[in-house]
């Protein structure tokens, strides 16, 4: 059992501090949450001085009960859309003070696309203009991706578009920064590789071909490594380009034929497989979903509209895959606990976010503390990635250069003895 320091603020909004004892950081935010804290800190106290240095006694837990999801407007798994029919006719709307297109602006700056870019500012400057919001993204929402129309317009719809908007811009931003460093790393990881296989490819069918007549006059038993490298430089030089473009097209085609197949998420979930590579791809999606979910189920919007759309958020196509599967079993009357046990597309720990779901205001904040676990988890992989990429990376050069120079250099190390 480990203690930990918190720092909180009640419903009052008075701040509290403390020990706490459980055993993980995520089991003490747990605990926290059960009293319907808002968590500001909490630290694991590593060594006494610390534990003395906190003048709070341990929290007690106390059992808390709190509004259900059901409570969210209709009842949490009706197939009925909860979204009004038309937007609030208002010239400028202010969400927590902040102009509505002052958050489109925003949304625009941050994002990729020229073209959505283009389209969030069009609606931003008919804001300005006067134009209400109803009519501007009825000129323009139907151009952009079908989730993003739908999350724009579920956040107007329930005065929560501010914060949908930040926390959609703050998870892109968060799958772009792993995204660069995954690329970094390959881009080096591919450069050195592909160097070393052109350097290989030169010193087996130009350097060790051209020994190759030499060492059949030495009229010596040649060593196996000089054989079987004698052999590689023969294959090579014969078929060495065709080898390549077959693996080229074989590779191409395997992953198209995901696409043709509609297999996209059994593609990802092969992916999600790879070690540490595959991890910082589900945790950074693992992360977006969380979070989305989380100010979704905040906004109080229909559930499964809030699990399909924070899904399709990510960009994950297993992740979309499963959360379809769950809103499928949820509408047949399981709990989203029951619904998602047994789910391929969902590893273990992504399942247990959803142990609070009868607890709103507990399962909100659970989504955030998991969203940042998942995003550490993420960071730490891709730290790990560029560390161990490199040693292997380092072994392979080792091996290819050496290959054939050692091939070339046994035979005359072998007849230099035999002269002598």
């Amino acid at each position: 059992m480990n203690r930990y320091s918190y720092t909180c603020l009640d419903k009052e909004g008075q701040k509290l501090q403390g020990v706490i004892d459980a055993e993980s950081d995520e089991s003490a935010r747990i605990k926290l949450m059960e009293q319907g804290l808002k968590i500001l800190r909490v630290d694991l106290l590593s060594s006494e001085n610390e534990l003395d240095s906190m003048k709070s006694e341990p929290l007690e837990i106390e059992d808390f009960t709190g509004e259900q999801l059901s409570d969210f407007g209709k009842a949490a798994w009706s197939e009925e859309s909860e979204f009004v029919n038309l937007l609030p006719k208002v010239p400028q709307p202010e969400i927590d003070g902040i102009p509505l297109s002052a958050s489109l602006l925003t949304l625009a700056e941050e994002t990729n696309s020229r073209r959505l870019s283009r389209i969030f500012q069009n609606i931003a400057n008919d804001l300005e203009q006067g134009l209400t919001p109803k009519d501007s993204f009825d000129r323009h929402l139907n151009s952009i991706p079908h989730h993003l129309e739908s999350l724009i317009l579920a956040g107007a719809q329930t005065n929560h578009l501010e914060s949908i908007i930040e926390d959609y811009i703050e998870s892109q931003r968060y799958l772009r920064q792993s995204n660069h460093k995954i690329l970094i790393s390959l881009f080096y990881s591919g450069v050195l590789i592909s160097v070393s296989f052109l350097l290989f490819y030169f010193l087996m069918v130009t350097v060790v071909a051209n020994f190759k007549s030499v060492f059949e006059g030495f009229g010596t038993e040649l060593p196996r490594l000089t054989v079987l490298a004698i052999h590689i430089s023969d294959v090579l030089s014969e078929y060495g380009l065709q080898m390549l473009g077959w693996f080229l097209l074989i590779s191409i085609l395997s992953w198209f034929s995901f696409d043709l197949l509609r297999l996209q998420s059994v593609r990802r979930r092969l992916i999600n497989k790879i070690p540490i590579f595959g991890g910082i791809l589900s945790n950074t999606s693992n992360a977006q979903f969380c979070r989305m979910l989380a100010t979704m189920t905040e906004a109080r919007i229909n559930l499964p509209d809030a699990i399909e759309l924070s899904a399709k958020t990510t960009k994950d196509p297993n992740l979309i895959a499963g959360c379809q599967l769950l809103n499928n079993r949820s509408k047949a009357g399981l709990s989203l606990s029951e619904a998602s046990s047994g789910i391929s597309q969902f590893s273990k720990n992504f399942v247990h976010i959803f142990r609070w779901q009868d607890r709103p205001d507990i399962f909100i904040d659970s989504l955030r503390a998991s969203s940042n676990i998942f995003q550490a988890k993420a960071n730490m992989k891709t730290g790990s990635l560029v560390f161990a990429l490199q040693p292997i990376i380092l072994a392979g050069i080792l091996i290819i250069v050496t290959f054939p120079i050692g091939a070339i250099y046994l035979p005359l190390i072998k007849l230099l003895n035999d002269l002598t």
